[in-house]
């Protein structure tokens, strides 16, 4: 790689991460029906040539925010989990262990209002829009399979396992975590921490069975 195509894919980069951040704020704000090509430009700071020399349309901008939205759902999961193993303390009771645990996910239930409008907006703009469907759908499978995955692996090192099969596992995490928080929004106009660590600390009773004493 040359010099000059270092700096250009940089420069690439660079403007790809501004139109997604544009694209964020104007979503959440004026719901995906309201996010235009020039709309999203502009608050980026960018003409409608740069974002065509970006993207070939709003579809495939849509899709990569989608994507960015999953890896960063998918990478905080991961440091939860980190912090769970970090954490946990040796000889516990694997439930004393899984409830201790609860306290380490419970951030991720309590998203900011603009994100919870971000991806209620994305999933209708899928809905609407064919071009943007079969990226949606892959983006939400591949997060969902690590976060599985990411799950499986934690239940495994506390002496149990999810007694659910990965798909229906996938869609009760999915239902679980999306709409709990839309719904905590809804009702009270804000995040109650303690009834979504009360909530997630049934999920696990549900989805999670103990083997063997820690």
């Amino acid at each position: 790689m040359t010099a000059d195509h270092a700096v250009t894919t940089r420069r690439r980069a660079a403007t790809r991460a501004r139109l997604l951040s544009a694209a964020r704020e104007v979503i959440a704000e004026r719901g995906a029906g309201g996010a235009t090509v020039e709309g999203i430009a502009e608050r980026a700071g960018f003409t409608r040539g740069a974002f065509y020399s970006n993207y070939s349309d709003l579809d495939e901008l849509i899709v990569d925010l989608i994507r960015d939205v999953g890896e960063v759902r998918l990478a905080d999961v991961r440091e939860a989990a980190a912090q769970f193993a970090v954490n946990r303390t040796p000889g516990l009771t694997i439930g004393d262990a899984l409830s201790g645990g609860v306290r380490e996910f419970v951030h991720l239930l309590q998203p900011p209002m603009q994100d919870v409008l971000l991806q209620a907006e994305l999933r209708l703009y899928a809905l609407r829009h064919e071009g943007a469907r079969e990226g949606y759908v892959a983006v939400v499978r591949e997060t969902m399979t690590g976060v599985y995955e990411i799950l499986a692996s934690l239940c495994s090192s506390v002496g149990s396992h999810v007694r659910t099969s990965p798909g229906i596992t996938m869609e009760i995490l999915l239902g679980f975590f999306d709409q709990g928080s839309a719904m905590s929004y809804l009702d009270l106009g804000r995040i109650d921490a303690d009834a979504q660590i009360a909530r997630l600390s049934q999920l696990v009773d549900v989805i999670i069975e103990t083997d063997q004493p820690c």
